[in-house]
């Protein structure tokens, strides 16, 4: 094993995805728009609560996504006194109106997405095309992507990764919204409409899913296009579980979801050499054999108390045809002390670290009412309890 001055977080990365042991598990927290933190003003500001319990007062104001508030310009000091090992790359920033009510319909790529504030969070709260029924209805809708749109994608991106890829040895993951057609198809229609018109309806299922999905290949050929030579992991995400199973049968994926998905990966390996990370929400285990197939690299966010996807499960039927990305607990875990959260995180490395393999990294975005102090119980345990060998207890 080379010294640890030897191992850059590229070198880090790359020997784990080999599934060969580095120096340590890496560390992903703020290099991903699926393992950040939340920033839900007024009321749960996780990110400048941290902020304050590091000691770093002159920050930049958090930027938030339209949808769900993960906050993407986490501080450069918060991520290297974690071991963060990636940076995230965005396209260029989205079309967001706010209405007079004080809604916000989101446009470009987004399709005119309706949202407003539910709870802590900036949530979908209507479904435009709740009441298209034809093939009329989807050409008459206003607000479906323009070439100005798809040309927007990597203005002034290009340099901005280029720089980063010569300058810096971090590893470069790119996060732009490619969720055709399956979850964009459920935001736009709602999720009823969907399963309903995957099951009843299927011209207009198909119809509205090939709209859809020629959206998806036209942001990877103006996105990936530009910058894929320059990145090291292309994103690509459709919500496929529920905490009790999985939200559709394996059969109606199979039959409705997985050409479309499979399409995605080979037009995205055009364009790039990159690495395909996956996230997919809740239980998904029955569909992982599908995935692997498919051509997925690397799966995300291993919510274990979801069903059926226990760390020893996955790693063990899983361990050498995935990289595994994410898996502590947000939903009860970080809510428990300091010395519960660092038993945790010991546990979950134990499981899925050793061959390599693992990326380290939380199950889903922080929530923003998360304890503080647990937050850097959680990774710097990372730190000192990731150094290989790792063995099970």
């Amino acid at each position: 094993m080379a010294s640890h001055d030897e191992w850059t977080p590229r070198k880090r990365v790359f020997t784990a995805l080999e599934h060969k042991e580095p120096d340590r598990v890496p560390i992903n927290f703020g290099g991903c728009a699926q393992t950040t933190i939340l920033e839900c003003p007024p009321q749960a500001k996780a990110c400048t609560q941290l902020y304050a319990h590091l000691g770093i007062e002159d920050y930049e104001e958090p930027i938030t996504g339209a949808l769900a508030n993960q906050v993407y310009n986490l501080d450069e000091r918060v991520m290297n006194r974690f071991g963060n090992d990636f940076r995230l790359i965005l396209p260029a920033g989205g079309n967001v109106r706010i209405e007079p009510d004080g809604t916000k319909t989101v446009l470009g790529i987004s399709c005119g997405l309706r949202i407003k504030k539910v709870g802590f969070y900036d949530d979908i709260f209507d479904f435009p095309l709740k009441n298209c029924t034809t093939m009329q209805d989807i050409e008459n809708y206003p607000y479906w992507p323009t070439d100005e749109d798809f040309a927007r994608l990597a203005e002034g991106k290009v340099e901005e990764i280029k720089r980063l890829r010569d300058e810096t040895d971090y590893v470069i993951l790119e996060d732009c919204y490619k969720s055709y057609p399956a979850l964009m198809y459920a935001l736009l229609s709602g999720y009823e409409k969907w399963l309903m018109d995957m099951k009843l309806n299927h011209d207009f299922y198909f119809a509205l899913s090939d709209k859809l999905f020629e959206i998806g290949l036209k942001v990877v050929e103006h996105w990936i296009g530009p910058i894929g030579e320059y990145v090291d992991i292309v994103s690509t995400y459709d919500d496929l579980g529920t905490q009790t199973g999985p939200l559709i049968s394996r059969k109606d994926y199979v039959n409705y979801l997985k050409p479309y998905e499979k399409q995605m990966i080979e037009q995205i390996k055009k364009y790039t050499d990159a690495k395909i990370y996956r996230h997919s929400c809740g239980s998904v285990y029955q569909f992982i054999p599908d995935l692997i197939e498919i051509g997925v690299d690397i799966l995300n966010p291993l919510q274990p108390l979801a069903k059926d996807m226990e760390p020893w499960r996955l790693k063990r039927e899983f361990g050498n045809d995935l990289t595994f990305f994410g898996g502590v607990d947000t939903q009860q875990l970080l809510y428990q002390s300091p010395e519960d959260v660092r038993q945790g995180v010991k546990a979950l490395i134990q499981e899925y670290a050793p061959g390599g393999g693992y990326i380290f990294g939380t199950g889903h975005n922080i929530e923003p009412d998360t304890p503080i102090e647990n937050i850097p119980a959680m990774f710097e345990t990372a730190l000192e309890y990731g150094q290989y060998p790792i063995t099970r207890e």
